[in-house]
């Protein structure tokens, strides 16, 4: 394996029970697993680290998770990745889209996402939606009905994705993501 090629992914639901050491639990029933992603003229492959593979590494699972989120860091700083911001801070509608890349949806997990988001939204209470690998659009927490008309709009353009992850929300908060549960 090599580990300057290994990333983190967000995926719906526990592949099997043994995946439970080598997967992070995040809410809403989406798990931070780890794949090898190796280049080839077709794009990227992608290759789950498995229990048995973090095994015969002689790392643990926190190390290997640790070294995919120093190169999630890396792969944001670089030219890959897709971010647009629609609408302006007040505007009816105002959200930052990452997209265009298998690795969009794991950038949820970058350390610095909420200053990120919260500069460029100017706000400080922000919501992340991940409907698919290659989506996440982080937007203003706003009311409830700005919420739900935001994800109803998601559901009708990533409704039928190959790679649903979910349309539960996400807070952003200085400390980390943490599941939002509507009051």
């Amino acid at each position: 394996m090599n580990l300057e090629n290994v990333y983190p992914y967000l995926m719906p639901g526990l592949i099997s029970p043994e995946f439970d050491t080598v997967s992070i639990p995040i809410g809403h029933d989406v798990y931070v697993v780890v794949f090898e992603d190796t280049e080839s003229d077709v794009g990227i492959v992608h290759s789950m680290i498995t229990p048995y593979t973090v095994e015969i590494t002689g790392l643990d699972a926190p190390q290997i998770h640790q070294r995919a989120m120093h190169n999630l860091e890396r792969f944001a700083e670089s030219d890959d990745l897709a971010i647009k911001m629609l609408g302006r801070p007040g505007e009816e509608v105002n959200f930052l889209l990452f997209h265009g890349h298998p690795r969009a949806s794991a950038c949820l997990l970058l350390p610095n996402l909420y200053e990120l988001a919260q500069d460029l939204l100017e706000s400080d209470e922000l919501c992340a939606c991940i409907p698919q690998r290659e989506t996440m659009v982080i937007f203003p927490k706003r009311d409830r009905t700005y919420r739900e008309s935001l994800v109803a709009k998601l559901k009708e353009i990533e409704g039928d994705a190959r790679r649903p992850i979910t349309f539960e929300l996400f807070e952003l908060t200085p400390d980390g993501v943490v599941p939002f549960v509507e009051p």
